[in-house]
């Protein structure tokens, strides 16, 4: 049986609104500390004013504040500090500004021997490489970070930089190793006395991981003592910003679920009832469904199947409406499950049909594309096959029944389940077949792209091989130059040629991956700008539209290859004129622009101009992949592309995406 994962979460901070009069009332009571402040302020208020908003831009505000009152009163531990702040804010938005701000911070930090704050940039360095996919960078910051901890004498440091390598061995897979070196952290921290949040955070990462049960308990079971000291002493938060109610909330629903898996239902129902009073009392919102997720494995536990499933029908309306297409199918399959232990047998088989035919619509334009989805389509096989066994026994279990009633009844159903048994085979075989003609399509396909291939690597190899000979032999200079740019072209050519069949092998495989975040665009077409103002001919102009302000939540490397893949096809079929490129935000769309006034497209080409090896002329520049790998990166990231084109005036591609995240 399937289950639905229920995450053991704990929010020690809660979610803020948007603030808009607040904002202001922030930023006037920072004026007014600004003006109190005398040069040997260490800014601790300050920070904590600044650590509550970083959530809105209030943060961002803050710290600009503070540089032009430094710049003001010539003052570098502020200016230190206000750089500090936006490396803060950074962070969780854009690592390359962060790492700017981190290098004009560290000199101002550490000449007035802040290291605890150079380490936290330091620490936040490491995440943004394992959170961006680049896994070369962690163990040398992670590296550096502990020898500047030793050489200024700073543990804390040290444990940082542990922890920042603990997330980087849980994200590559390395569980026990990412797990004994947070145990590590936490027995130096317990060794140094350690403020106790701290410790209680690594804590939680432990939790989070997949340890044994037993080491589940005794950390809860810590958990337990630290609450209970709490209260004999009358503390009610852990920190300035962190309440203690939070912490028991997190204790008991997280020891419901494992004594949930140890079949307790005792301890379960003691557990759950008392997180769920805490979320009711102190009205914790964003817990309800993980109480309903808890509800439903302790009710699956006691036998209470319809109340398991009215708390399924419950979860699956509510992730339906958040278009978490894959947890409702896993809810769905959990129902069914639930229907057939409480001798549902015929409502079981009916929802797995159901099941079977969503999952089929989520993933049949999926199942067309390439070979590589001919797996999927096996499995979608094997959950129709479980299926049909299970309408076997709901039949035959009807059948049985039916039979102390009437013998005639009984020799009907044994009949209708005969026809149904050979329809069924029918229908599998005809599916089998249509497999095989879609396995014989995709091996067509193959054979075709080889020979594509074979055919565009040997275009450029062969002016390598050819060129390469005479140049060995030739003595005039300006010659032999000549011949030296064929052979880099013909060697460019060949490089991007490898680079676009490795993009689109790893597109139809699935391989591909997306880091999304938040992005400044007009920064980000500001940079592609200037970097295609290097490759543009003579005699064509780029140009760069009014483009408002706009933070739009994207994969910033995967945006720039579509736009820089448009506009070197632009470059390709422009001679003279100009070649635009911008955006604009319209009724909830980002539409990106490129517009060229170039040879254009005839209209019979247009159907197929992102095809794989399509070019317009022989003569034209390329291996005629850009484009299908440009509109494969666009839906991949639920967008779309259009082109419009007319032969003689000019081309005009637009990609468009939503503004709502995915």
């Amino acid at each position: 049986m399937k289950y639905v994962l229920i995450p053991i979460l704990f929010l020690l901070m809660t979610q803020r609104p948007p603030i808009s009069a607040q904002e202001r009332a922030d930023v006037d009571s920072l004026i007014m500390v600004l003006k109190q402040l005398p040069d040997s302020c260490k800014l601790k208020s300050l920070y904590d004013l600044t650590y509550q908003n970083l959530r809105n831009n209030t943060c961002i505000i803050y710290s600009n504040l503070l540089l032009e009152e430094a710049d003001r009163q010539h003052n570098t531990y502020y200016k230190g500090s206000a750089y500090f702040l936006s490396a803060m804010y950074y962070y969780a938005k854009n690592a390359d500004s962060m790492r700017i701000f981190m290098h004009e911070a560290e000199p101002l930090l550490l000449s007035e021997n802040r290291i605890e704050e150079i380490c936290r940039m330091r620490g936040w360095n490491i995440y943004t490489y394992t959170r961006d996919g680049q896994k070369e960078k962690v163990i040398p910051a992670v590296d550096d970070l502990k020898a500047f901890a030793k050489k200024y004498n700073f543990p804390d440091g040290e444990d940082m930089a542990n922890q920042a390598l603990a997330d980087y061995y849980l994200g590559e897979g390395l569980s026990d190793e990412g797990v004994e070196l947070y145990e590590e952290v936490l027995h130096s921290m317990e060794r140094r006395n350690i403020p106790l949040i701290k410790q209680i955070n690594i804590i939680r990462q432990l939790l989070r991981n997949n340890i044994d049960i037993q080491r589940q308990i005794y950390y809860l079971d810590k958990i337990n003592g630290y609450i209970e000291d709490y209260k004999k002493k009358g503390i009610e938060y852990l920190d300035s910003e962190q309440p203690l109610f939070l912490l028991e909330y997190f204790y008991h629903q997280s020891y419901a679920y494992i004594a949930i898996r140890l079949k307790d239902s005792t301890l379960a129902h003691t557990h759950l009832s008392k997180a769920e009073a805490i979320m009711k009392e102190k009205n914790l919102v964003n817990e309800e469904r993980i109480i309903e997720q808890l509800k439903l494995l302790y009710y699956e536990l006691i036998g209470k199947y319809d109340l398991a499933i009215d708390m399924v029908d419950r979860l699956a309306a509510h992730y339906e409406n958040m278009k978490m297409i894959d947890t409702v199918l896993e809810l769905l399959y959990t129902k069914a499950d639930l229907y057939y232990k409480s001798n549902r047998g015929m409502e079981a088989a009916a929802l797995f049909r159901t099941l079977y035919e969503r999952k089929d619509s989520v993933r049949k334009a999926v199942f067309y594309e390439n070979l590589a989805k001919l797996k999927a389509q096996h499995d979608v096989d094997e959950l129709e096959l479980k299926t049909k066994q299970m309408e076997l026994e709901a039949s035959t279990f009807h059948s049985q029944r039916l039979l102390m009633g009437s013998g005639l009844i009984f020799m009907v159903l044994i009949c209708c389940l005969l026809i149904y048994i050979a329809y069924s085979r029918h229908r599998h075989g005809l599916q089998l077949k249509a497999a095989k003609e879609k396995a014989e399509e995709a091996d067509r396909l193959k054979s075709a792209f080889l020979a594509n291939m074979n055919h565009e690597i040997r275009t450029p190899l062969n002016a390598i091989v050819g060129f390469s000979q005479i140049i060995a032999d030739e003595e005039d200079a300006n010659v032999r130059h000549e011949l030296s740019s064929i052979i880099q072209s013909n060697n460019d050519l060949l490089q991007r040629l490898v680079e676009d069949v490795l993009d689109i092998s790893k597109i139809e495989s699935d391989a591909i991956t997306f880091v999304f975040a938040e992005q400044d665009m007009r920064a980000l077409v500001k940079d592609i700008y200037n970097i295609i103002l290097l490759r543009m001919p003579e005699g064509v102009e780029l140009r760069l539209g009014d483009c408002p302000p706009l933070v739009f939540y994207t994969d910033r490397n995967r945006l720039i290859q579509i736009l820089a893949n448009l506009l070197t096809n632009a470059i390709k079929h422009t001679e003279k004129g100009y070649i635009y490129f911008g955006y604009e935000v319209k009724e909830g769309e980002v539409i990106f622009s490129v517009e060229d006034t170039g040879e254009g497209i005839p209209e019979d080409q247009l159907a197929n101009i992102f095809s794989r090896f399509v070019k317009l002329t022989e003569w034209t520049k390329g291996v005629g992949l850009g484009l299908s790998i440009t509109k494969a990166l666009v839906e991949k990231m639920h967008g779309h592309i259009e082109v419009m084109s007319e032969v003689g005036i000019g081309s005009t591609f637009k990609v468009i995406f939503p503004l709502e995240k995915y």
